[in-house]
Formats: C-alpha cells, structure tokens, sequence
C-alpha cells in the first residue's frame, strides 16, 4: 500500500489517481493529524510525504512516525523553498526526494513518483525476484519475467484490501476477482543464442 499524504488537492488526486490506475492500492489520510494513526492502522510500504504540509510540518510528520517505529519507506516531496530540512529528514529516513514541483509553476510528474517509489523498494524487489529465481530451478533467461513478478508481488499486492474504509480513504484493488498468477510462456523450441 502507498499512502500520499500532500496538502494539494491537485497533486493528492493526480498521484492517488495515476499509481491506482496502475493497480496500486492507495490511501489517503483525511487529515494531515490522521497520518500517524492511520499508518498503525494500515502499514503502508511507502508514504509519499509533502515536505510542504504544516499543522503538524512534513518534518513532524516524519519526526513521529519513525518515532512510532515506522519502519517502511518515505518519498519526499520538495522543493528549494524546504531545502534547509532536507538534511534532518535525511537522518529521519527519507529514502528519495522528488523536488522542484513548487518552483516549475506547480507541475508534478507522476511517473516520477513511481519511479522513486520503486527505487525505495528496489532491494525488497530484488530479493523476491532472487528467490523467484531459486523456486523456478535457477533457470537462465528468466531475470526480466523474475524481475517484473517480483515487483508485481511487492509493489502490487502486497497488502489486501481493509474490510472497513473511513471516509476520505481512497483504495483500489488490482482487478479484483481476478486470479493473481502469471500465466507461463511455452516456447516451441529450447534453442541457446549464442
């Protein structure tokens, strides 16, 4: 589960949109006071935290969090305007920064954000993909169907969906009712490339 926690509407519906469309399950909290409860609650694997939220700042937000043994990963976003907190959210844990947005008129790409998300978790993702690796018998060629199962199992389905949603939650299942498992390629021949 990614959780967004901005201040901007526009950038909380434009990211919460684009990473749900990509079938990521998202939540938002209602209130920048509700972050901290709400991830006891769900244990979001990455939060996607505006450093430019007050009533509790960015920098609080993170401040309690890791205080709450936060342990999962944290995408910043920032701007020059925050950049003399950079250096203690760095020792608080921001895994990446995605900066600039408040001085390029308001613009935010979101595959930007999809990209830092996966690169905080790329460890995770290789780790899997490893296994994936050793359960399929160690065979050779199969690094990018590995590589791309084991993001689609830590990035995508990692959490299921909660069974009681508060207002202001927003979540969207991968296709739901769908079966979950990758359908495997058969190839007509075994030939080796040289």
């Amino acid at each position: 589960m990614i959780m967004v926690v901005t201040f901007q509407q526009e950038f909380r519906d434009k990211i919460s949109s684009f990473l749900a469309e990509k079938g990521y399950e998202v939540c938002v909290p209602p209130h920048r006071q509700d972050v901290v409860p709400l991830v006891k609650e769900k244990t979001p694997l990455v939060i996607v935290l505006d450093m430019y939220v007050a009533e509790p700042s960015g920098l609080e937000v993170l401040r309690e969090l890791r205080a709450q043994n936060y342990r999962g990963k944290v995408v910043a976003l920032a701007g020059t305007s925050v950049s003399t907190l950079m250096s203690q959210a760095f020792r608080l844990g921001v895994d990446q920064v995605i900066g600039g947005f408040q001085c390029t008129g308001g613009t935010l790409n979101v595959d930007q954000v999809e990209s830092a998300i996966k690169m905080t978790l790329h460890s995770e993702i290789a780790k899997c993909a490893f296994e994936l690796y050793e359960k399929g018998g160690r065979k050779q060629g199969s690094d990018v169907d590995n590589w791309i199962e084991a993001e689609r199992q830590i990035l995508k389905v990692q959490t299921s969906l909660p069974s009681f949603v508060p207002t202001g939650i927003q979540a969207k299942p991968d296709n739901v009712g769908e079966k979950k498992t990758k359908s495997k390629k058969k190839s007509p021949s075994k030939a080796k490339r040289s």
